[in-house]
């Protein structure tokens, strides 16, 4: 019946872009988007990437991961913190991975994220991953679709990027948790508005 209802609500959704983050055998990632019937603006690229890093916070919770998900988080702040004043192409640090944006050789992994945008504005996620050391791809399939925003925007598109992140943040610290199923779609929703909220979660910091 899941199937069914699913059949019938994407008929009612319009596909807005298609994700893919590839990883290969020599520790080159890289990540592609195509746009369907999103502009291929910075509005579509911000939600698109608030989108698929809620998703992966919750993929990271639903596994136990959640110290994985708070160090992911502590380097996207930092990351957020140094695109806010960023002029020129920052190249975030991936560790022992290579941001390669044109692979030559085939992928052994791929994450497919595809954007749907509901009749009624709203947008969600839909995620194809691999099972296998998933605390250390889902974070990194993230930062490579990170670079590839970065690589596709302006310099004064930047420091909208890393208000939405630190915007999303905020979500999780005000309002809900990453570990909250409803929090990958309306985080990324809350991020991309003018909500203002002032009363924190005091389970926000709870093991």
């Amino acid at each position: 019946m899941k199937k069914l209802f699913r059949f019938f609500d994407r008929d009612r959704e319009t596909l807005q872009s298609v994700a893919l983050i590839n990883f290969f055998e020599d520790d080159q990632v890289s990540a592609q988007v195509e746009w369907k019937t999103g502009k291929n603006g910075v509005e579509e690229w911000i939600r698109l990437i608030l989108f698929y890093y809620a998703r992966i916070m919750f993929e990271l919770a639903e596994l136990n991961e959640n110290r994985v998900a708070r160090e992911l988080m502590g380097f996207i702040s930092r990351i957020a913190a140094r695109l806010s004043h960023a002029s020129g192409r920052m190249q975030i640090p991936l560790g022992k991975l290579r941001y390669e944006p044109n692979p030559t050789i085939p992928s052994r992994r791929v994450y497919q994220a595809m954007v749907f945008a509901k009749k009624n504005g709203s947008h969600r996620l839909e995620l194809k991953s691999v099972i296998g050391k998933e605390k250390f791809y889902l974070p990194a399939s993230f930062l490579a679709l990170l670079q590839c925003g970065i690589l596709h925007i302006n310099d004064v598109s930047q420091a909208q990027l890393a208000h939405g992140l630190e915007r999303l943040h905020q979500y999780y610290r005000y309002k809900r948790d990453f570990w909250d199923s409803v929090s990958v779609t309306e985080g990324p929703a809350f991020a991309l508005s003018h909500e203002v909220l002032t009363e924190p979660d005091p389970d926000f910091n709870a093991v």
